[in-house]
């Protein structure tokens, strides 16, 4: 009897614990490396974002920033080498409220330990400061992941923060550790195509191009358009043309961060319309009556 009881415990004792503690759930993580550092007023370094699956398969994230604007300035964000290939929304950040912001996705989806951007910060002297202060980076709860489910859950989410110690004194040569990775950069960005496209959605009907490409080393920086004999204009996709008519070459210029370019270019296939058949028409009957009037004129003074 008392073994039974003693059974009854234990299993009574299980049954509580796995209602009121139930197991953990392994969730997405998302960190910063270095997760800390000693920096110099002036200093410019670099943190990646990064994110740790934990075995899950995901394909989209929105990922929104905090950090001590105080001693921190957001000087540059880089997609090199990122896991996410389509930007919905590309980054933004904002030095006076101290936060970053973005939108990725990953086609076909993403398992594992990746990298999804780059944050170039450069140090301040916050006022008066004569000691050493902490600087951090947080996640804020507005972050999310989601599963590669087909119903765009939202993975369970961990969050890492990154915690800087900034120096008041200046070295005397500031450490820069982005351009550091922009000297090193001679690789241009990957070959891309133009497509030209018409929907009645956008641009209300008018033709326009989408381009994209990537930049394993420091990111894309930006794009440059050029319709014929225009001037190049700085560009995103998707991008209105100003010839409607379909009748110039059309070249897109991809600028990495450290200046690298890729160029791609495309003929559109033009189509002949009444309006272009016309002047020739009229070209010809105005060369059929010179000929019959020479005609007559020569067979006239014989």
């Amino acid at each position: 009897m008392q073994n039974y009881n003693s059974k009854f415990k234990i299993i009574f004792i299980l049954i509580i614990n796995f209602v009121l503690f139930p197991v953990a759930v392994q969730g997405a993580v998302l960190y910063l490396e270095p997760a800390s550092g000693e920096y110099y007023w002036d200093d410019v370094f670099v943190a990646e974002i990064k994110i740790d699956t934990e075995g899950e398969e995901i394909n989209a994230v929105k990922i929104d920033l905090t950090f001590f604007q105080e001693l921190l300035e957001a000087k540059d964000f880089s997609q090199g080498n990122s896991i996410l290939a389509f930007w919905p929304e590309g980054p933004s950040f904002s030095n006076q409220e101290g936060t970053i912001s973005f939108v990725g996705g990953v086609p076909g989806g993403f398992q594992g330990d990746g990298l999804l951007g780059k944050l170039v910060f450069q140090t301040k002297k916050s006022g008066e400061q004569f000691s050493a202060q902490s600087a951090a980076v947080r996640f804020l709860d507005s972050s999310q992941v989601l599963l590669n489910d087909g119903l765009g859950t939202p993975a369970e989410l961990i969050t890492k923060e990154a915690i800087f110690t900034i120096f008041p004194e200046k070295r005397e040569v500031s450490e820069d550790q982005w351009r550091k990775e922009l000297e090193k950069d001679d690789i241009p960005p990957e070959s891309f195509e133009i497509i030209i496209s018409q929907d009645p959605f956008l641009f209300e009907g008018k033709y326009f191009i989408v381009f994209q490409t990537q930049d394993k080393q420091t990111g894309i920086d930006y794009y440059e358009v050029k319709e014929g004999k225009r001037d190049w204009q700085r560009a995103e996709s998707p991008y209105l043309l100003e010839d409607q008519s379909l009748k110039s070459i059309i070249k897109v210029k991809a600028v990495d961060k450290a200046g690298n370019e890729r160029m791609a270019e495309i003929t559109p296939p033009y189509k002949v319309t009444w309006k272009d058949i016309i002047p020739w028409i009229i070209l010809v009957i105005i060369f059929g009556l010179v000929i019959w009037w020479l005609s007559k004129l020569f067979n006239f003074r014989c």
